[in-house]
């Protein structure tokens, strides 16, 4: 793992049958970090959101394996992403998180939470779970990425903001160029930054 960048593990929750406008549920964590986001989109809007969260492993559900005329593979089809599928599970509250977050939800924060986000957390909760059956890592509690302008995919490759368009290489980017943080965390922030702008 790049401790330079983040290292993202995504779970995408969707339902049957897909269109363009459905509702995606989507949770990623930083393992190295405790980061935990809940955020939703669309499936036009989701290789854009793959874009910036740039994941190094993306979680399905099971029963999306034998489904590869899913509209989701669409969005996943032109980057080269690892996917793992786990057993469908189900989907608990926010409340039964606790054991494995630093600190509680709000109340306030709970209710903001759409179902599609709360099934992807779930989701990813269990699947790190099982992955990390011995860790008593606690994550912090899941929030929103709010009041930011996301830079769609084909912008952040024409612009070369994390990678180079000719080689898909970071050496030449922008975000190699401007990278001279002091810290680790510094350098995961900057490109967090570079990703996106409020």
């Amino acid at each position: 793992m790049d401790p330079f960048s983040n290292n993202y593990v995504l779970a995408i929750h969707t339902e049957p049958p897909v269109k363009n406008s459905d509702v995606v549920g989507l949770a990623w964590i930083d393992l190295s970090t405790g980061h935990f986001f809940l955020q939703s989109t669309t499936f036009t809007a989701l290789p854009s959101f793959l874009a910036r969260i740039s994941p190094r492993e993306i979680v399905l559900d099971e029963d999306l394996e034998s489904s590869k005329d899913h509209g989701l593979f669409e969005s996943l089809a032109e980057d080269r992403h690892i996917i793992t599928y786990q057993k469908s599970c189900d989907v608990k509250p926010i409340e039964e998180w606790a054991s494995r977050l630093e600190s509680p939800v709000s109340q306030t924060a709970i209710d903001s939470f759409s179902p599609e986000e709360v099934a992807a957390g779930g989701s990813l909760l269990e699947y790190v779970s099982t992955r990390l059956q011995s860790s008593d890592m606690k994550l912090q509690p899941p929030i929103r990425q709010v009041e930011v302008m996301g830079i769609d995919k084909h912008t952040m490759r024409a612009l070369e903001i994390k990678k180079t368009m000719r080689e898909d290489i970071l050496t030449g980017s922008l975000l190699h160029v401007v990278r001279k943080t002091v810290t680790k965390g510094g350098a995961r922030l900057l490109e967090t930054w570079l990703s996106t702008s409020s």
